[in-house]
């Protein structure tokens, strides 16, 4: 075992995580973590308790790491200057829902637990709807028209894209989310509908 007292704590916790997120991967979100990750990280499981806690905190912290790399990746699409609002918002829904397809960890508890995975999406999903909503605001603040900016809020259009996002990874509809251009065309189209003008308000009610 390798003594917790001769280890940077910001260290400690990044093997813990790793170790964490191979054991997920490999074993399954049921699996008992504190033993395997003990094993695999070299550390004793009252070291893993004094870091994180039970099991349920590993995942949570496992979960805001992945989020926080994300957009961590996300942010150069969206920094070009020369994007207009719309076709912002689309690259980021675009490439958040491929990035979601692809990441083996996220996939594996959608597949295999999703009473687990699916409350970050839904019933759990205020931390990172604020934490997402707060990164994606500043580009689409910079990407509003002064026009757009009078009608609209940034940081409504963000968390929009946030439960967008969250439907298209969780669950099954009528757009191929596999297919990028009908993905794409797809959230075009809710755009499009977003963008509607508004019904004209001296029309008789039928």
């Amino acid at each position: 075992m390798t003594s917790a007292n001769s280890v940077d704590p910001a260290s400690i916790r990044e093997r813990i995580l790793d170790a964490a997120e191979l054991c997920l991967v490999e074993n399954g979100y049921n699996t008992r973590l504190h033993a395997v990750i003990a094993q695999r990280a070299g550390f004793s499981r009252p070291t893993l308790y004094k870091y994180f806690g039970d099991q349920s905190a590993i995942v949570d912290a496992l979960f805001q790491r992945e989020l926080t790399k994300y957009l961590a990746v996300l942010d150069p699409i969206l920094r070009g200057r020369e994007k207009l609002l719309e076709v912002g918002f689309v690259d980021a829904i675009v490439y958040t829902v491929i990035y979601a397809r692809d990441h083996e960890l996220l996939q594996k508890g959608l597949r295999d637990s999703p009473e687990i995975v699916l409350p970050w999406f839904t019933t759990r999903s205020k931390p990172i709807v604020e934490v997402a909503t707060g990164a994606l605001t500043p580009h689409f603040e910079r990407l509003f028209t002064p026009e757009q900016l009078a009608k609209m809020s940034p940081r409504a259009i963000s968390e929009w894209a946030f439960r967008i996002i969250a439907s298209l990874i969780t669950t099954d509809g009528i757009v191929d989310t596999a297919d990028e251009q009908a993905l794409r065309s797809f959230v075009k189209s809710l755009l499009s509908i977003a963008f509607l003008p508004p019904p004209d308000q001296h029309c008789d009610d039928r």
